[in-house]
């Protein structure tokens, strides 16, 4: 997929609070905790947390930890741009039960944004 598709790709924004939180794996003792801005099929923007930081430069891989449905799920991802506490990243190559979460927790989220985006207009 070329970066123009990548940037073209369906987007959601969480509206339920367990769809927010993210765990960045970088191989550190602990994992940087942030919010979930917006998110694709092929990556997530995130904004960190307080006292969170990630201090590794835009290319590093990594992983995410994400809320699917009661279980974490876990993402391969590289770092593509950083702002300040908003990080860019894109998703790496995942297996098929992987991409099959991610799918889920996607479509779970743009149903229930169209839910509460409906029940708004009344």
């Amino acid at each position: 997929m070329s970066e123009e598709e990548k940037r073209r790709s369906s987007r959601v924004v969480p509206v339920v609070s367990e769809e927010e939180v993210v765990l960045i794996d970088l191989g550190k003792p602990s994992p940087s905790l942030a919010k979930l801005l917006d998110f694709s099929e092929v990556g997530t923007l995130v904004y960190l947390l307080v006292d969170a930081s990630v201090d590794a430069p835009i290319g590093t891989a990594c992983s995410l930890m994400l809320y699917q449905q009661g279980k974490v799920i876990t993402v391969p991802a590289k770092i593509v741009r950083k702002l300040g506490r908003l990080i860019g990243f894109d998703f790496g190559e995942m297996s098929a039960e992987v991409v099959h979460d991610v799918q889920a927790k996607l479509l779970r989220m743009e149903v229930e944004w169209l839910r509460l985006s409906k029940s708004g207009n009344r």
